[in-house]
């Protein structure tokens, strides 16, 4: 059970972030987030099917939660205190230790493991949008480096640690 529901959380994270490219590739920058928001859904709606019939992911979808939930925890960060960036890496650094604990389960994870994580993040902001972050100087720059920086350090980190296990399997056999 456990395994079909990170399924489910790594291709819907998957769907949303295709819907994002879609998003940017054809609608202008000007259009209007009630007309967008069908499109996320319908991304997100169609990752998690997929993700119901095809449920071999793990690390994709902790790192689906954590884009989501790291990304809500800047936002409610910078609403209540003051800005710095030490909070940025400190999260930055969550994702690290959390992706390398995670096991991948297969290349596919390791492959959807970036789109989850950036996933969550946009469906953070998505709920996040009336915010009015601009007015803090340095929170947009420190959420969007967190949501682009960690979705490279998660395929780092799954990257790294598969390559770790294969390793180790070699060194078994010699």
């Amino acid at each position: 059970m456990k395994e079909r529901i990170m399924s489910i959380l790594g291709f819907g994270g998957l769907g949303v972030t295709l819907s994002f490219f879609l998003i940017v590739l054809l609608y202008p920058s000007y259009t209007a987030m009630e007309k967008l928001m069908p499109i996320y859904l319908g991304g997100m709606l169609f990752g998690c099917i997929l993700g119901i019939f095809k449920a071999k992911l793990n690390a994709s979808g902790y790192a689906f939660i954590l884009g989501f939930s790291i990304t809500a925890m800047l936002y409610l960060i910078w609403m209540h205190f003051p800005f710095t960036m030490v909070y940025s890496f400190a999260f930055l650094a969550i994702v690290v230790f959390v992706m390398w604990i995670v096991e991948s389960k297969s290349t596919l994870d390791i492959t959807v493991v970036p789109f989850a994580y950036f996933g969550g993040f946009i469906l953070a902001n998505l709920i996040f949008r009336n915010v009015e972050m601009y007015k803090i100087e340095g929170s947009i720059m420190s959420v969007v480096l967190v949501g682009v920086a960690g979705a490279g350090v998660s395929l780092i980190m799954g990257l790294f640690r598969a390559f770790m296990e294969i390793s180790q399997s070699f060194r078994k056999k010699i």
